[in-house]
């Protein structure tokens, strides 16, 4: 439906500056100064075609720009001296270019001197140059409060996201099955171990502070998601013991960028509800950093060794997926290959 929609917009512009160039044409060959014996050597099909593909060229040019704006820069559509400017360099190419069509016009059909302009050519030209201005003007304009419009929106979506990431932090995230076997654990701690147990109690303290602490948050800083996954992995290790460990391979200058939160809590708890975990089969889980087209990747991998009987639902994935559309406008990727999961999370940096 979105394709569809972004094809009828390029053909509507596409028309629109083609319409713009025949008019600019027409009028400029019949009420400038140019011989009546030449005008009708210029309305043919070539001259026409020209100016088409001139004001196509200059037109569809200024959407890229446009839209490379709004997309690089979401405070641009907020900003009304950005949009004002923006504006004028769109007029001033308006502007050039009919001058340059008059410019062509002339020199085709042999005047001694095509850049000057006479006061009739001059009124016809800034007329035209108004129509055109009035009628890209409005499209701009349009263009303006759809933006508005969608990010009004995207606002309502994230918000309805944070909701729903509150309760699924609550229900889901860390559900009452790891409740239990924390507490289960710990019991076990307190008669076996009682200094490891005191240090497991105040990880999963610190845990739980952790997930309320993130209910209202969007993004989080991947420093602040490895404190957290860390006292989280160590949980799961005094359970299943020193089998199961975590390979941190990312540089420090990317823990100052963002994920939303306890992106990687789901991923871990991915990996311990569907492989099997033991000293025969250990597991090491590697986060790492990676580069794709431009973009910085937080990838979490795995070896696949398949517990039977548990069955994906694919529910956790989903959730992390639509919660990273909604706040950075990118999916996750997941990939399984070479007896190995991936996933990869989009790395935001608030600084670029």
């Amino acid at each position: 439906m979105k394709d569809k929609k972004n094809r009828f917009a390029f053909l509507w512009n596409i028309f629109l500056f083609s319409a713009l160039g025949c008019f600019s044409l027409f009028f400029l060959v019949h009420y400038t100064d140019i011989p009546v014996h030449h005008q009708e050597k210029l309305m043919t099909a070539e001259v026409f075609a020209s100016a088409i593909i001139l004001f196509n060229g200059i037109g569809l040019s200024l959407k890229y720009i446009d839209n490379w704006l709004i997309r690089t820069y979401p405070s641009f559509i907020r900003d009304r001296k950005l949009l004002i400017l923006f504006f004028i360099v769109s007029a001033f190419f308006l502007l050039v270019t009919n001058y340059f069509l008059m410019v062509t016009i002339k020199w085709l059909t042999g005047s001694p001197h095509p850049f000057i302009v006479a006061a009739k050519g001059m009124r016809l030209l800034s007329i035209v140059f108004l129509v055109e201005l009035f009628i890209t003007g409005q499209m701009m304009v349009s263009q303006f409060y759809k933006n508005i419009v969608e990010m009004y929106r995207r606002t309502k979506d994230l918000e309805e996201s944070a909701i729903k990431t509150r309760y699924m932090a609550l229900q889901s995230q860390l559900n009452p099955h790891f409740l239990f076997n924390s507490l289960n654990t710990l019991v076990a701690e307190i008669e076996y171990a009682p200094q490891k147990a005191v240090e497991f109690t105040r990880n999963l303290s610190d845990i739980y502070r952790y997930i309320l602490s993130c209910q209202n948050k969007q993004l989080v800083s991947i420093g602040e998601e490895l404190d957290f996954i860390r006292k989280f992995i160590f949980l799961h290790q005094v359970r299943l013991g020193d089998c199961l460990e975590l390979e941190n391979e990312l540089p420090l200058d990317v823990y100052e960028c963002s994920i939303p939160p306890l992106t990687l809590q789901l991923l871990v708890e991915n990996v311990v509800k569907h492989n099997v975990i033991s000293p025969a089969k250990p597991m090491v889980i590697s986060i790492y950093a990676d580069r794709i087209d431009d973009t910085d990747w937080l990838v979490v991998s795995n070896e696949i060794h398949p517990k039977k009987g548990v069955a994906s639902t694919g529910k956790g994935l989903d959730n992390l997926l639509q919660r990273n559309l909604l706040v950075c406008q990118k999916e996750i990727i997941v990939e399984n290959k070479d007896n190995r999961f991936i996933v990869k999370v989009p790395i935001v940096n608030e600084y670029e």
